[in-house]
């Protein structure tokens, strides 16, 4: 049998506390003492740490019918820190700024004028510095918690960039340089493992989840018993390298015929443009004429194809695809289901992102909060915060 301190005790008791008060975005004392099983002396000690420190403010339930007092609700105080998510690209920096309750606060497309990630790094620097200054002022006590960063390639476990099959990056480290530059904890991860963590905290909180991005590459991101799973090393997911192609077209990472070659969107707009006459991506999507309708179902073939092999490697509840072309074309995802014809294929769903080209910096800024509060996992879903991401980066 485990045992532990009071110190210990109290240090959980905190952590199921704090869980549930951002889950349920608002309740009571008597709310979180029935919902955790704690007594009450417990939760008003707990909640009075909370207050002190800022983290959990006290509003008045307008909602109430009853007679007699109104009773006091908790929520997280989104005005006590903020959080940073970075989505670093081949052509653009995608910045999101987060408060504690989830909320997207601001966000920042920044354009490369680099291709060395050193570079690339100072740049990110110097375009923030004035921003975090700026909301370092604005939200107290705190300030920024953290940051984290998500990488198009291999990221290991130490939080090493190992490889970049787009900018040839290899063997870098950023953490300690960002961390020196902005006083606050860094994270740097994989963009599909960031991505995948997104769908979880904001859209549908399971505890094994599966996403692929489609964008310049093909990335799959894995929540497996609410964990992100990231293989020995850290290298788990790199699925766009699967060969489909034994002699096919060569790829930077060293291998011929990968999967991203012929099933990422870069592939498929590489395959339009080539086509005669030309055709944009969203002329394709809008425009169902026969000039383009081989490349189309040459594209999903592809993809059908890789993502039968995901399915009977990994037997997954759902699957998540992430893509320009993908999002919002629900039909789409019919005809690639239809063409998953194996007596093999055992999954429950099939869908497309609700958060989009969002949800590695979502996941980013999400993945600060939860390490800032020591939870094991943290649920958004039930804060109406999906508005906040139609707008534009």
């Amino acid at each position: 049998m485990k045992t532990g301190d009071a110190s210990y005790i109290k240090q959980l008791n905190r952590k199921i506390l704090i869980k549930e008060i951002i889950k349920n975005v608002s309740l009571s004392r008597s709310d979180l003492a029935r919902i955790t099983g704690l007594n009450k002396a417990t939760v008003s000690a707990q909640v009075h740490d909370f207050l002190k420190e800022q983290i959990v403010v006290e509003e008045y339930d307008s909602e109430s019918v009853n007679r007699g007092r109104r009773p006091i609700k908790l929520e997280i105080n989104g005005q006590a820190g903020y959080s940073i998510g970075i989505d670093i690209n081949t052509t653009a920096i995608f910045v999101l700024f987060m408060n504690l309750k989830g909320e997207t606060i601001d966000t920042k497309k920044i354009h490369l004028k680099h291709d060395d990630l050193n570079q690339v790094i100072t740049q990110l620097i110097q375009e923030l510095t004035p921003m975090v200054k700026s909301f370092n002022q604005q939200f107290h006590p705190l300030g920024l918690i953290g940051m984290s960063v998500g990488i198009h390639g291999i990221v290991n476990n130490k939080e090493e960039i190992i490889f970049t099959p787009n900018q040839k990056w290899s063997n870098i480290t950023i953490k300690e340089e960002l961390e020196n530059a902005f006083n606050t904890s860094v994270y740097v991860d994989n963009n599909a493992n960031l991505s995948v963590f997104a769908e979880q905290v904001f859209d549908e909180h399971i505890s094994d989840l599966f996403c692929i991005t489609l964008y310049a590459g093909i990335g799959l991101g894995i929540i497996n018993e609410n964990r992100i799973y990231r293989g020995y090393q850290g290298f788990a997911g790199e699925i766009g390298h699967m060969v489909v192609e034994t002699h096919g077209k060569q790829c930077p990472c060293g291998n011929k015929g990968c999967w991203e070659l012929y099933a990422s969107e870069r592939a498929l707009m590489d395959a339009l443009q080539n086509n005669n006459p030309p055709i944009s991506l969203q002329d394709a999507i809008n425009k169902h004429s026969t000039d383009h309708l081989d490349v189309m179902d040459n594209y999903f073939e592809y993809l059908a194809a890789g993502l039968n092999n995901v399915i009977n490697i990994f037997n997954p509840e759902k699957v998540i695809l992430n893509g320009s072309i993908i999002n919002g074309n629900s039909p789409f995802i019919m005809d690639i289901t239809k063409r998953l014809k194996s007596k093999m294929n055992n999954y429950r769903e099939i869908r497309a992102s609700k958060l989009g080209e969002y949800s590695c910096v979502l996941g980013g800024a999400a993945l600060v909060i939860k390490n800032f509060f020591d939870i094991d996992t943290i649920d958004f879903t039930a804060h109406d915060n999906l508005i906040a991401f139609k707008h534009d980066i």
